[in-house]
């Protein structure tokens, strides 16, 4: 049981936290409700945080990593763990059970077609998290404890315990918990405790049909909505069975479908046999002898281009530029 020599490491006062609270938790019209059971509804903000349970992300981003331990050592757990100090932890008084929170200083954006390292490094993260932590499998990770509300004892870490997915990553590889896989089939079921862990895995099966049948459709309208109804096929037969937390919600697959239905409209415009076609004839030209790849970077060439290391670098630079304010903010729009 924890002392109060082990409550003098936390600050308990939920009116003034040491970590701004309102900066890191991103809903603009949330679910609320009084009850742990059910009866949410939406609503604003500020009456949102006068209620016990809240939505705790939105949709369309993940700000705050949650995993909820019914233990009864929410409160020791993470030094035993030997994971960074928590941004807070919302315990129930009496048992000791409650939810490990990390606020994260960026955002993970869920439906962001040209950036899915992050929302699978999340995955990875979420599923480490739950190991070390003796998490909740089935905990859904949708509505969370208020930290502001009196109902829950709130032990907030320092002003500065914000952190990068690396910051979560490093300690968690570090034990052996942030895992690992080479298939899909060691993919799946090494993320089975891990809420975006549906994320990572909808979005490639949607992608790799769509990338072969975008060519055969004309209008958006219809494709986007080919995508939807696909991705919530995939849902229900094959991801909600696979994981633990059961099937993702209908609007967070609606998100996943526009997302890369977007983004196939935009860079794909051949069908999958004129692709097919086009790899033949590429197939059939007479090409010169073969020059091994290591062969082709002591000549500075790769691929039949002059390279060079700043060149190279320039290049990635470019490649990974993206605002991420403007995608935040489209985001938080579409919940």
């Amino acid at each position: 049981m924890t002392t109060d020599a082990d409550l003098d490491e936390w600050e308990l006062d939920a009116l003034a936290p040491p970590l701004p609270f309102e900066e890191h938790w991103k809903p603009r019209r949330p679910l609320a409700g009084k009850s742990k059971s059910g009866g949410y509804y939406r609503t604003n903000r500020e009456r949102a945080l006068t209620m016990p349970y809240i939505e705790s992300n939105p949709t369309a981003l993940t700000s705050l990593v949650i995993t909820d331990h019914d233990g009864g050592m929410a409160d020791e757990i993470v030094a035993h763990a030997g994971m960074p100090q928590p941004s807070y932890v919302a315990l129930n008084p009496i048992t000791r059970s409650g939810q490990i929170v990390y606020a994260l200083a960026t955002p993970v954006i869920m439906t962001d077609a040209a950036r899915r390292a992050p929302v699978n490094l999340l995955a990875r993260i979420e599923a480490g998290l739950n190991d070390v932590f003796a998490g909740d499998v089935a905990y859904g990770g949708r509505i969370t404890k208020n930290p502001t509300h009196a109902d829950h004892l709130t032990l907030w870490g320092p002003d500065y315990a914000v952190y990068e997915l690396r910051d979560l990553a490093q300690p968690l590889d570090k034990v052996g918990a942030l895992p690992k896989f080479r298939t899909t089939k060691e993919r799946r079921k090494a993320l089975a405790t891990s809420s975006s862990g549906r994320n990572v895995d909808l979005f490639d099966l949607t992608r790799r049909w769509a990338y072969r049948r975008r060519g055969d459709y004309d209008q958006h309208g219809r494709w986007l909505q080919v995508l939807q109804d696909y991705a919530w096929d995939r849902n229900v037969d094959l991801i909600g069975p696979a994981y633990d937390k059961g099937p993702m919600r209908a609007g967070e697959v609606n998100q996943v479908g526009r997302s890369i239905a977007n983004w196939t409209w935009r860079n794909i415009h051949h069908t999958f046999s004129e692709i097919q076609t086009i790899r033949g004839r590429a197939g059939g030209l007479k090409t010169g002898p073969t020059i091994p790849v290591a062969e082709l970077a002591k000549r500075g060439r790769l691929g039949g281009k002059v390279s060079s290391e700043a060149k190279t670098i320039a290049v990635r630079r470019n490649a990974t530029k993206y605002d991420r304010d403007a995608i935040l903010a489209a985001a938080l729009e579409e919940d």
